[in-house]
């Protein structure tokens, strides 16, 4: 057994078959990722499904005996619709903290803490959801788990009763009952991914894996901009309707809605979907078993993925076995080497950098546009769409350079220890070049937003150019894991760079709020310190990332 990275698992390769297989899907802030030329360096049981297959999800149900079976179509769209909701819940928070807080009287410090609970709970909970994917039918896991935030998303306005505007231990005691709904509800949706995976691998063959998960991975990103668009229009119907005072938007309205929503996709699931088909299908010889992960965003979840799917119950393909085969690899893996490894730790720091600015821009933008620009909750919305299509566009745009620099560039090198060498100094550079821009670009930006301009739209387009610049990250760490370790470890290492960057990503949230009550005093003040902050914090990540990594492979 092998640990390795499910598809490419890249996080280069999924945006740019995702863009292509659903056209008006706009990425998650930070989850843009693009398409790789290096393909033909993994077995097929990892390589990459070809642009031209994510065209359209019709493209991958071809006639051949590597297509997908035309009863997994309802399934995947379905999956495709439970991303949407995950995207949808979580990123509602950030639209209704506004009429919350106004209701509530909430102190930014109360408000960055509701914001971070979901991505504690989901930190949380990733890495042993991930194992409960090996022994626990997927389809059931599902249902558990989108029942289970859609009961927390319900839950949310009851809980959001007890809290208290005020100050000290009573008020603290008084607020635990909301997060800990909400740190219940990301710990819920951490179900999704590994999920996904184990559902793609039992359906999908291997040339056609990359593909499937990108038309999946589009509901993310249809789902944030979702968020942004509906949240505010369900704000105005549910004004008055929900329980709520009649003056104050609907959030309480919203939150059932999304709740009910939830509870809704779970009748189709249960009775359409499948664990895997009824016959065996796909016989890859050179396939073996193997930890895997999605390679996506902040995916630190690892998968045991078996190559053959199991009809009959026997003694070596319980749960208990796969549970033994998991822990005996990861007994075997090289710890303390990456410990020691400074390429390691460049990608774990740069990424934790890029998370810090990353979550803080999803869960903070509408509250920026409507403290410093006076505007209501629908206009604050609206105006934190377009980071999300940049973010798209250089997704894209990185894919697309990255791409063309590999293929000219590294190709260029002989087939020898020397070539070696070269291929390896030669991808670093374009690495470093990538992850720079990711980090430096999107620092300058914020530096720049530091200043606060006068007009809201200037401050969109700088928000903007951070979250479009930041997306290089693809060709950056994103693309670095599986260069660093092959194909043995990269899945374990890229959940052990992943889940300090969810951390980091949880306590930026926080920490924001405490800073903008810190300096309320100062009209403007917080906000400046806050944009710096983040500007430095890119800044560090980047001469971390320029310092210590290199693409030599260390871990085989």
């Amino acid at each position: 057994m092998r640990i390795g990275v499910a598809g490419p698992a890249l996080e280069e390769e999924v945006s740019l078959q995702s863009s292509e297989a659903e056209a008006d899907a706009i990425d998650v802030l930070g989850e843009e990722v693009t398409s790789d030329v290096e393909a033909n360096r993994y077995p097929n049981n990892l390589r990459t499904a070809s642009v031209d297959e994510a065209v359209a999800t019709i493209a991958i149900v071809d006639g051949d005996d590597q297509s997908i079976p035309k009863e997994f179509i309802p399934i995947l769209t379905l999956c495709v619709l439970v991303t949407f909701l995950s995207a949808l819940d979580r990123v509602a928070m950030s639209i209704a903290i506004l009429p919350m807080a106004s209701e509530f009287g909430l102190t930014e410090t109360v408000k960055g803490q509701i914001s971070s609970a979901v991505s504690y709970g989901y930190g949380a909970a990733i890495l042993p959801v991930g194992l409960a994917v090996s022994v626990v039918s997927p389809r059931l896991l599902m249902v558990l788990g989108v029942l289970l935030w859609s009961l927390a998303t319900l839950g949310t306005p009851w809980m959001a009763e007890f809290t208290n505007p005020g100050v000290g231990e009573t008020g603290m005691v008084l607020l635990l009952p909301l997060l800990s709904i909400r740190a219940v509800m990301g710990a819920a949706e951490a179900v999704v991914l590994p999920t996904m995976q184990r559902v793609l691998a039992n359906w999908v063959p291997p040339e056609k894996k990359a593909t499937a998960l990108a038309i999946v991975i589009s509901g993310f990103q249809l789902g944030t901009v979702g968020a942004y668009l509906v949240s505010p229009q369900i704000l105005d119907f549910m004004s008055g309707l929900d329980g709520g005072p009649v003056d104050v938007p609907g959030w309480r309205g919203m939150f059932y809605a999304y709740g009910l929503a939830g509870l809704l996709w779970i009748v189709p699931w249960w009775l359409i979907a499948k664990d895997a088909p009824t016959a065996m299908q796909y016989d890859d010889e050179d396939c073996e078993e193997t930890l895997v992960n999605n390679g996506v965003a902040d995916d630190a979840s690892l998968v045991l993925n078996e190559c053959e799917i199991e009809f009959e119950a026997e003694a070596d393909s319980t749960g208990a076995a796969r549970i033994r085969q998991a822990q005996s690899v990861i007994q075997s893996a090289p710890w303390k080497n990456f410990l020691n490894s400074p390429g390691v730790w460049g990608m774990t720091l740069a990424h934790a950098a890029k998370n810090w600015e990353l979550y803080n821009l999803l869960a903070w933008t509408p509250t920026f546009f409507s403290e410093q620009y006076g505007l209501n909750v629908k206009e604050s919305a609206a105006f934190s769409v377009l980071p999300s299509i940049c973010g798209m566009i250089g997704g894209l745009t990185a894919g697309t350079i990255a791409d063309y620099v590999l293929s000219n560039f590294v190709d260029e090198c002989d087939i020898d220890d020397e070539g070696k060498d070269c291929e390896s100094e030669k991808r670093t550079q374009v690495r470093k070049i990538f992850q720079s821009v990711a980090l430096l670009g999107p620092a300058t930006c914020l530096y720049l937003l530091s200043s606060l301009p006068e007009q809201a739209a200037t401050a969109q387009l700088l928000l903007g150019g951070a979250v479009g610049l930041q997306a290089f990250d693809a060709a950056g760490f994103g693309a670095a894991t599986q260069e660093k370790a092959g194909e043995k470890w990269a899945g374990l290492l890229y959940s052990l760079t992943s889940l300090p960057g969810v951390m980091v990503g949880s306590i930026s949230v926080s920490a924001t709020g405490q800073i903008l009550d810190a300096m309320a005093g100062d009209e403007g003040a917080g906000w400046t310190a806050v944009f710096q902050l983040n500007a430095a914090v890119c800044v560090m990540g980047a001469l971390a990332f320029l310092a210590l990594y290199d693409s030599k492979e260390e871990f085989e």
